[in-house]
């Protein structure tokens, strides 16, 4: 009797292991699909476009007029130029990385990431691989970024869990500068990595920011305040004088070694990306 008692306890055991280890495969399974719906690759190489610091013209639409301002929070009064007639903004008054003042370059992008957080989250599962080259407008540099971690709760706005795809940006989104104009970003990231230049590294835990966007610069690579060409995709690569410490980003301008004319250094990178962009794994796109 008592053997009996224990077959019947050992079936009941193997039968509860056999559902668990049904449940697991079938988990297994739908997380494998799941990475793999979630999977974005883009690529870029050739074509390129540095930009210097320099003013940028103030969207109206955006920043509002001298009688009703906007987005104070984003710039100040008093670092907005006003038009003669005092009726307009026209541009900000210091230097930053959204002007028109740009040269040609060479680089190359490779970018892979699996959204699969929609939201701000500590616990996010969305993952993502970065590595970035490019040279300096003379050509004598060539600046590499290794994106070391996704930034899965934003500072001030969503960053999506760190990886996004298929987003409004920028402009009166409240995601991102308002000094772009907004956009449809069908791949974006924030996070933080390594740089380097000609080989040496400089720093680490630098604040890292990417978007695969329509063409937002025309034919004279002009910043306009819309889309300058929906049928043309354009790959935009920033890193601020922005540097996360001890968890909290901090303004520390990047050490790009790079010399401007008026001799003080760059603090920031501001790089677009044109040449052979390929992207797979993006349902607008595909």
């Amino acid at each position: 009797m008592k053997r009996m008692k224990a077959l019947r306890t050992l079936t009941v055991v193997l039968f509860a292991f056999g559902l668990v280890l049904g449940i697991g495969s079938v988990g297994l399974a739908e997380m494998e699909d799941d990475m793999a719906e979630s999977k974005t690759t883009v690529t870029a190489s050739g074509e390129g476009l540095w930009m210097y610091p320099g003013v940028r013209k103030l969207n109206p639409e955006v920043f509002g007029t001298p009688e009703n301002p906007k987005a104070l929070e984003a710039l100040p009064l008093d670092q907005r130029k006003v038009s003669e007639d005092g009726e307009k903004f026209t541009t900000t008054k210091q230097p930053g990385p959204f002007s028109n003042k740009v040269a040609p370059s060479e680089g190359e992008l490779s970018l892979t990431i699996w959204d699969r957080t929609p939201f701000d989250s500590k616990q996010s599962k969305d993952k993502a691989e970065l590595e970035a080259t490019f040279e300096d407008p003379s050509g004598e540099n060539t600046y590499r970024v290794e994106l070391k971690k996704l930034i899965p709760v934003g500072p001030h706005h969503q960053f999506f869990g760190g990886a996004a795809s298929n987003v409004w940006m920028h402009g009166s989104t409240g995601i991102g500068e308002p000094f772009m104009p907004a956009t449809f970003s069908y791949v974006t990231l924030w996070g933080f990595g390594d740089f380097y230049r000609n080989g040496e590294k400089l720093d680490e835990k630098r604040l890292i920011h990417v978007m695969l966007t329509p063409k937002m610069r025309n034919e004279d690579n002009e910043l306009g305040f819309g889309i300058a060409n929906r049928d043309k995709l354009e790959i935009h690569f920033i890193m601020p004088p922005t540097k996360v410490m001890q968890g909290h980003p901090e303004t520390v301008p990047l050490p790009t070694k790079l010399v401007l004319p008026n001799g003080k250094e760059q603090p920031f990178i501001h790089y677009n990306f044109y040449g052979n962009i390929e992207v797979d794994g993006n349902k607008y796109l595909d």
